[in-house]
């Protein structure tokens, strides 16, 4: 597919490099907030700071989706970013934290405006047929440029310096929007008139009368609350193993590995256009494993076991997130899918977000082993009871 679909390709490449960026620059201000501040959970706080902004922005980022060129939309948001992630080399000359924490909101903003555009176009640039396929991939890019990405980025802030990973991350947005520039294909179907294009309560209404959208809209919430977990990984890898950037970049490697490779087993698991039975019965099952293995990981004395654990939650975490969206995309039509998709992805980043500061909270009052354990339990819980809610689905015919 990528081979005979010139504009998927460009926006499958853009994903590449820009979020191989994005990885090489939060392993180097994760460890720069820890270093200055010596305070297990900061970069917990950081890791909020990522994702926040996300949730404050989606409302009106699902509005310009719907309502405006979607691809002059990505372009934006990449050029946007380019000075954003110059100013962090200022953060690490000055050793200023809160540089550090206003440039990261900003990329998050960014952030805001492009993945869930992304999402949003994405079934007009492929055939019906390779719609599965595409969001597989789409997914495999985040879990494989974060494996790269924080790996490499811890290596290079280790060897070359936090200031080379921070340039790194400029120039891909500049790549970025270069290959988005390039697509020909329309983002969007054309408007129609007397269809509005700009109320979320329509979105909300869609959601309630939709069986299969409101729960799929709620269905990252699992791992979304226990995620914060992912931001005490710098302070893991700093007090109980190596200390140094490759050790916080080999953990973000280890989630990015599960991440890339759940969602590939996921759609072997489910077939190449998975019935909303199949997508219900998988997210479950993907958020309970995401928990179970979080709550083994702070009894883990050696490292290279504390790698293969992360990899085995985030797994669970790939999975559900990539199954989620492509049922969203599948059962939305195109003139609300941004909308929805900015509804879905602010739901679940604001889930991370709240996660990462009670996350911060109990490792700075507590230690981050506690923390971890409060959050898998959460997983488990939330996990159960979705299933329990959604399971109305699992027993109708399937009509989609």
């Amino acid at each position: 597919m990528l081979a005979r679909n010139r504009d998927f390709r460009r926006l499958f490449l853009a994903s590449v490099v820009s979020l191989g960026g994005d990885w090489f620059s939060f392993v180097a201000v994760a460890d720069l907030v820890l270093e200055l501040t010596g305070r297990p959970g900061t970069a917990a706080y950081v890791y909020a700071a990522t994702v926040l902004p996300v949730f404050l922005a989606s409302p009106i980022v699902g509005k310009l989706a719907d309502r405006y060129d979607r691809r002059k939309i990505l372009m934006f948001a990449d050029l946007f970013r380019v000075p954003v992630a110059l100013s962090l080399c200022i953060a690490a000359y000055y050793g200023s934290v809160p540089v550090a924490v206003i440039a990261i909101v900003m990329l998050g903003v960014g952030a805001s405006f492009y993945d869930p555009t992304a999402v949003a176009a994405t079934p007009n640039l492929v055939d019906d047929k390779d719609l599965a396929t595409a969001q597989s991939l789409m997914g495999a890019v985040w879990g494989t440029m974060l494996l790269v990405g924080a790996g490499l980025g811890g290596l290079v802030a280790e060897t070359l310096g936090r200031y080379a990973a921070f340039a790194i991350d400029a120039a891909s947005f500049l790549v970025s929007a270069w290959l988005v520039s390039g697509i020909r294909r329309p983002m969007q179907q054309p408007r129609v008139a007397g269809e509005d294009h700009g109320r979320l309560r329509d979105v909300i209404a869609y959601a309630r009368k939709d069986k299969i959208v409101g729960r799929l809209l709620l269905a990252k919430g699992g791992v979304s609350w226990s995620n914060g977990i992912v931001g005490l990984l710098p302070a893991f890898a700093h007090g109980k193993f190596a200390g140094v950037p490759v050790a916080t970049g080999m953990l973000f490697a280890a989630r990015g590995l599960g991440a890339l490779l759940g969602p590939l087993i996921a759609r072997r698991i489910s077939g190449a256009t998975p019935s909303p039975r199949a997508i219900v019965a998988l997210c479950a099952a993907s958020t309970l494993c995401y928990g179970a293995f979080y709550a083994v990981f702070p009894f883990v004395p050696w490292f290279g076991v504390a790698l293969v654990l992360v990899m085995l939650a985030h797994l669970g975490g790939g999975a559900q997130w990539a199954l989620s969206t492509f049922g969203l995309q599948v059962a939305t039509p195109d003139h609300l899918r941004g909308r929805v998709m900015s509804l879905d992805y602010g739901l679940a980043t604001l889930a991370i977000g709240v996660s990462a500061l009670v996350a911060g909270a109990i490792a700075d009052g507590a230690n981050e082993e506690l923390s971890t354990w409060v959050l898998a339990v959460v997983a488990g819980v939330y996990g159960t009871v979705w299933w329990l809610w959604s399971r109305v689905i699992c027993r109708e015919p399937a009509t989609r």
